[in-house]
């Protein structure tokens, strides 16, 4: 018979939550009771375990709801001296097996995996015990135990979160065979003592009282925001997870917004990542195993959705985002300083090429092949090194890129880049004249020199500077004469600019401070005073001791006035 009824219990290092659950047989508590397979005679115990899961749409959960199986889940046979007696999994359809024998037996569903799923996925409390439901044996012989974990107890989130991350990791071994470390989830309901987010670190304490895993938000004692069931927030986190797990984990971390474009090319390349995860995996599940999606019809698996109780926090389609979030009105999306920008440039690859061909450069350039630090343009650097891409996929490359205005490609004037070149650039005569757009990047992937001719009048004054910076662009500028030379201002230094003064690397609500690169922080300025009438040449370089934050690539305008 079906018997609707609350059971709660706490095993050691195994937490389980009150819930109301439809079952087949009749229970009792969760410490057994005498006649309860008393006399230890063998059972042989069949079922299937699901979990309640939410729908989503762009505007937040719709109040519908679907049984979903536990998926690939740990079922233990326990005696009443918590002993295993057998373990077993359930398989892709929520449907395990087992038998064994022992004195006021339970059935113990963990939620956490096998190793079979790709890595071993656990979800525990901020104590680090494991979230399981138990539920005792009476009888004897075959019998039928159904376990439905539902929405209204606390402890159905556990569940989700595992059909997530399994989800994610059987994403990720369709295109790899990298051994994944174990994923540890750390989350309490109606708690808010910790947010949501992944922490690389192997110490406990402080906002990582487990070390290292991710960390969910359980919401308040009376509501408030909770991620259990935001999948996207979790596919997110997941994202963070795979960084750590191969090791291109580069990130400053810091507070960081969906319209800047101004960010540490880390962050920007990390959060990107990060965003870019969720919709990769939802498309491939759209694909292969459509029922594991909680998204509504029609909701576009490009869209990201982090609820915020019956409402929505974030709700923006990552591959089409609306230029009206921007604070100017304008597409803000572009730059390798975007994370949403490396988002739009990693799902146009993902169209075009595929995930193996992302995943290729991602693990075994960005990770192995070099030392240098995971953004956006060490991405393009590994898909030309790992690919060596005809014309044709090159032609794609940069129309991809520049379309989010990432220019990883020699600008019209790279001829002229050398001291006898006859071009010269054209001095304004006025301030803030348009000035010459120029990219430091050269073909060959070493370092650009941009070198510009103009004409100079002993007795004059011109004012030599970069501005307009994009992409981590970190410039370093000085002058030349028309031999080559270097020109040396009347205090017998050489005339050149790193940072022009007055540079501040720090923004109001930055935490910890950090550099943006926005259109003048790592800009140049000189003042030019010749002691000849001559040609001259302005070079610019990236500088080499461009922070951490900067790119060795980057745009910027050279602009030259008359004072």
């Amino acid at each position: 018979m079906i018997s609707m009824m609350p059971v709660c219990c706490f095993l050691p290092r195994i937490l389980t939550l009150c819930l109301v659950v439809n079952i087949t047989l009749t229970l009792s508590g969760c410490s057994g009771s005498s006649g309860n397979n008393a006399s230890g005679e063998p059972v042989s115990i069949s079922g299937t375990i699901r979990y309640e899961d939410k729908e989503y749409s762009r505007s937040g959960f719709t109040g519908n709801t679907a049984l979903k199986a536990v998926r690939y889940a740990v079922v233990d046979l326990v005696d009443y001296n918590d002993v295993v007696v057998a373990s077993t999994l359930t398989d892709s359809q929520g449907d395990y097996h087992v038998t064994g024998a022992g004195i006021n037996l339970r059935v113990r569903v963990l939620a956490e995996t096998g190793q079979n799923v790709g890595a071993r996925i656990t979800i525990h409390d901020y104590d680090g015990n494991v979230y399981a439901v138990s539920r005792d044996v009476t009888g004897s012989g075959d019998l039928i135990v159904d376990v439905d974990v539902i929405t209204d107890n606390d402890i159905s989130g556990a569940f989700n979160m595992l059909d997530v991350f399994t989800a994610a990791t059987e994403y990720i071994t369709s295109f790899s065979t990298a051994l994944l470390p174990a994923v540890n989830t750390y989350w309490a309901p109606k708690r808010s003592r910790y947010g949501t987010y992944f922490c690389p670190s192997r110490g406990k304490g402080g906002p990582c009282p487990q070390g290292k895993g991710i960390y969910i938000l359980g919401g308040g004692s009376s509501g408030g925001d909770t991620d259990q069931y935001d999948d996207d927030v979790l596919y997110h986190e997941y994202g963070h997870y795979i960084e750590s797990a191969i090791n291109v984990h580069d990130s400053p971390g810091g507070i960081h917004y969906l319209t800047e474009n101004d960010q540490d090319l880390r962050l920007a390349w990390s959060e990107g990542w990060g965003g870019f995860f969720p919709l990769a995996v939802k498309s491939w599940l759209q694909e292969n195993n459509d029922s594991v999606l909680s998204i509504a019809e029609g909701l576009a698996p490009t869209y990201f959705v982090d609820t915020y109780g019956s409402g929505v926090g974030i709700s923006i389609d990552m591959a089409n985002p609306n230029p009206l979030f921007c604070p100017s009105r304008q597409d803000c999306f572009v730059y390798s300083s975007s994370e949403i920008a490396v988002i739009k440039v990693l799902n146009s690859l993902l169209s075009e090429f595929g995930m193996q061909a992302i995943w290729d450069v991602y693990a075994n350039y960005m990770a192995r092949g070099t030392s240098l630090p995971a953004t956006l343009e060490t991405f393009w650097d590994g898909w030309l090194q790992q690919r060596a891409p005809a014309a044709d996929e090159m032609d794609t490359l940069k129309r991809i890129f520049s379309e989010r205005l990432v220019f990883y490609q020699e600008d019209r004037f790279e001829a002229d880049n050398t001291i006898t070149a006859l071009r010269k650039m054209s001095v304004c005569q006025q301030a803030n004249c348009e000035g010459e757009k120029h990219y430091l990047f050269q073909g060959d992937l070493a370092v650009d020199k941009d070198l510009i001719a103009f004409d100079a009048k002993v007795g004059s004054t011109y004012r030599i500077e970069t501005i307009n910076l994009s992409n981590g662009a970190d410039t370093y500028l000085r002058v030349l004469d028309a031999n080559g030379s270097q020109v040396f201002d009347l205090s017998g230094q050489i005339l050149a600019n790193d940072d022009r003064p007055g540079t501040v690397y720090c923004g109001a609500f930055d935490n910890p401070c950090r550099i943006h690169n926005n259109d003048v922080m790592l800009s140049s300025v000189l003042s030019f005073a010749p002691s000849a009438t001559d040609t001259y040449y302005v070079e610019v370089t990236t500088s080499l001791s461009k922070p951490a934050a900067a790119g060795r690539y980057g745009t910027y305008t050279l602009q030259i006035t008359a004072e």
